[in-house]
């Protein structure tokens, strides 16, 4: 005869009461501040500050101090925040085992990236997390890299994908793809077209066309110009990368660009109207000739489960993928 399992035996009065109260324990443990605290869970201050005198009459022991304007962490909340933080963490997981059993991922994510990402990158990213999640949707914004992080700081877009990769802050987190270095692309009949490589200061005195100001390679080109000593003489901006190529192609000036496929030195475009057109593009020696491409999101509690669920789709990509998609 076989013996039926024993139900669980319920769950200590204290642990039950202490429950709900581990999200708001686990945002003052990580924000070590009760306004962020309140911030980053989406709920008032008192809130937060009524939910750590819970906790504290739960444990029997003060959990924060305050100390100045903030507040200082006692040694009995440095001992408990490590346990909530795992058991969150353990809850999370048993969570994501069920939905991903179940086939739960579905949903909107909302993406918002640069123009040069969308022709190989984005698509790349999209493609293979739909092979596993074909219910999840995508709503994609592109723009320059200041309007990306303007969409996803107003809460528009759940990820944004920007270059140069902004440092974390305490409402928002990033994590870098890649690491591509930039070119100088130059007319098909320029003097420096047959160099592997060039300065900057080399074109000092010469016209650029250029993204305007909020795109994430003019900012890069008055970086690199600042260090090289010079202004650079911008006769033509835009927001399109591929319109400043054919500008360059008809020998309106230089440009500083990400890479296309085909390598350093290559030569591209064509022939129409009897004129050779077309531009080369040369790696620059330059210290800091490079872009850290980021991927960056919200520090919010209540993730919705297919945006994480992508983002880690991302961030877990082989390099060499990597490579492939931003362009080498």
């Amino acid at each position: 005869m076989t013996q039926a399992a024993r139900p669980s035996a319920p769950l200590h009065g204290e642990l039950a009461r202490l429950l709900p109260l581990l999200p708001v324990l686990d945002a003052v443990g990580q924000t070590r501040h009760v306004t962020a605290a309140a911030e980053l869970l989406g709920v008032p201050q008192p809130t937060v500050s009524r939910a750590l005198a819970r906790a504290a009459g739960v444990v029997g022991a003060e959990l924060v101090r305050k100390e100045g304007r903030g507040i200082r962490l006692t040694p009995a909340a440095e001992q408990l925040l490590p346990a909530v933080r795992t058991a969150l963490e353990e809850l999370q997981r048993g969570l994501d085992a069920l939905h991903e059993r179940a086939h739960q991922a579905r949903g909107l994510v909302r993406l918002s990236f640069q123009m040069t990402f969308g022709e190989s990158a984005v698509p790349v990213f999209v493609s293979g997390f739909r092979a596993d999640h074909p219910d999840v949707r995508f709503e994609l914004i592109q723009g320059s890299r200041q309007h990306c992080l303007d969409t996803l700081a107003d809460g528009r877009v759940d990820l944004a994908i920007v270059s140069p990769r902004p440092e974390p802050t305490r409402d928002l987190d990033s994590a870098t793809l890649y690491v591509q270095g930039v070119r100088l692309a130059v007319p098909a009949g320029h003097r420096l077209a047959g160099r592997a490589s060039v300065r900057l200061a080399e074109v000092a005195d010469e016209p650029f066309v250029a993204l305007e100001r909020g795109f994430g390679m003019r900012s890069i080109l008055d970086r690199l110009g600042r260090d090289a000593g010079f202004r650079p003489d911008i006769a033509f901006s835009g927001q399109d990368s591929r319109t400043l190529l054919g500008l360059v192609s008809a020998g309106l000036g230089v440009a500083l660009v990400p890479p296309s496929s085909a390598g350093h030195g290559a030569v591209y475009g064509s022939t129409r109207h009897g004129e050779a057109l077309g531009w080369a593009e040369l790696a620059l020696e330059d210290e800091g000739a490079f872009r850290e491409i980021g991927l960056v999101w919200p520090r919010i509690v209540g993730e919705p489960p297919q945006v994480r669920l992508f983002r880690e789709h991302v961030l877990a990509l082989d390099a060499g993928l990597l490579a492939d998609a931003f362009g080498r």
